[in-house]
């Protein structure tokens, strides 16, 4: 009788396990085509950059949801329902400058909108607490939700809510069929969680803002601004024809408009994009508020404490702070201001990229305004309140001078 070895039992496993040529290409085909399906899916579904197949993908994913769960809104009969509107869903255009992940294009019928989606972050609080014996959702009362929202309106943003206010902010419905009013309150806390859905609601009658038209539980829809028309080469350029010039003149001195509006509501921009200026019924407004913030939020954010090495640990986005070296803190508020950022990140630029009004006409006298409001040191030239900001006095003779220079353009092409 022939006992087998050790040896002989691997070697005969080995044969069972030996693939064909044919099995070994079906195999690494199978293996290539999945890598190819992951692929795909990863980029539909980025955080990074933005399909437009995968802004179909998510509000389908979103209406699924909707109809195995439910949502409040009246916009849901329209964007997941049967009905006969035709939604046109595709990424933003003019795109972002800084990716947004929820934020989508579309059109009902001919009207162009946004799309926002209030997705919950790390920080999201939970609304209902659940207890440990029924494992029951337990929801506070209409009044009890309102005074919870209030809380937290003025302690994020140190705004209290006008008694008019309230119902376009928290958009509760069902209000008597328990189920779906706690869904509806669910939607609502989704909302007002949201920094977009907060500061396009509470600023709403400033009309600095796009405002925002209906919702489905967590999406809402906003006003999409026709965007200022500039083209990357033109603005770019060094050479520019009289209209075009004339344009960009003009647009400057409306956004040295718009930023005046902010700073008289203490709002701060910490970050600027030219692309997201709009102009609808000669009202210039900014669409892209995520890094848009009262001064109270952003001051507290900014000087929160937090460890540091170099001012650069402390600054956020464009506003700028400083870090305390001795305590290695960020205990400094912002000490930029709105008309700095704008005349550096629009107005003049950098050498690779100049501003949209560094061009081969730009008076030397414009050049040199533009360089002081961009880096503001002399003490004329600086801010009282911000030691980095732009003082009020250069803004000034900026705008005056903008305002000259439009009225001689003018003044050549008038017949």
């Amino acid at each position: 009788m022939h006992l087998l070895t050790k040896n002989d039992c691997l070697k005969g496993l080995a044969r069972k396990v030996r693939f064909s040529q044919r099995k070994r290409c079906y195999l690494v085909s199978l293996a290539v085509a999945a890598l190819v399906v992951y692929f795909v899916y990863k980029n539909i579904t980025s955080s990074f950059h933005c399909y437009d197949s995968g802004v179909e993908w998510k509000i389908n994913k979103f209406c699924k949801r909707y109809k195995n769960v439910g949502s409040s809104g009246y916009m849901c009969s329209d964007l997941c329902g049967n009905s006969n509107v035709y939604w046109d869903f595709r990424c933003p255009d003019p795109p972002l400058e800084l990716h947004h992940p929820n934020r989508f294009q579309t059109k009902k019928l001919d009207t162009s909108l946004n799309i926002i989606q209030a997705v919950p972050n790390e920080n999201y609080e939970k609304l209902f607490w659940v207890d440990s014996y029924y494992r029951k959702e337990h929801y506070p009362t209409e009044t009890e939700y309102e005074n919870i929202v209030k809380r937290y309106i003025s302690n994020k943003y140190n705004m209290d809510i006008p008694f008019d206010k309230m119902r376009t902010l928290l958009r509760l419905g069902h209000k008597h069929r328990e189920l779906f009013f706690h869904q509806s309150m669910r939607d609502s806390w989704n909302l007002v969680q949201n920094h977009e859905y907060v500061m396009l609601n509470m600023y709403d009658e400033k009309d600095l803002f796009p405002y925002i038209a209906e919702n489905c539980g967590e999406m809402f829809v906003t006003e999409y601004l026709n965007a200022v028309e500039f083209v990357e080469d033109q603005r770019y350029g060094s050479h520019i024809d009289l209209d075009r010039w004339r344009y960009h003149i003009k647009i400057a001195v409306l956004i040295l408009d718009y930023v005046a509006e902010l700073e008289q509501h203490e709002l701060q921009m910490c970050h600027v994009d030219l692309r997201r200026f709009g102009i609808n019924n000669n009202r210039l407004k900014y669409d892209d508020v995520r890094y848009l913030f009262p001064e109270y939020t952003i001051n507290r954010k900014i000087s929160s404490g937090t460890q540091c090495a170099s001012d650069d640990d402390c600054r956020f986005m464009f506003c700028q702070s400083e870090c305390n070296r001795e305590k290695q803190r960020c205990e400094s508020t912002v000490l930029n201001n709105n008309v700095q950022i704008v005349c550096e990140k629009i107005f003049l630029g950098s050498s690779g990229y100049p501003g949209i009004l560094i061009t081969h006409k730009t008076p030397d006298r414009l050049k040199e305004l533009l360089e002081r409001c961009a880096r503001p040191v002399k003490d004329r030239d600086v801010a009282r309140a911000r030691p980095r900001g732009t003082s009020e006095e250069l803004k000034k003779l900026l705008y005056n001078e903008l305002t000259n220079i439009y009225e001689k353009l003018a003044a050549i092409n008038a017949p």
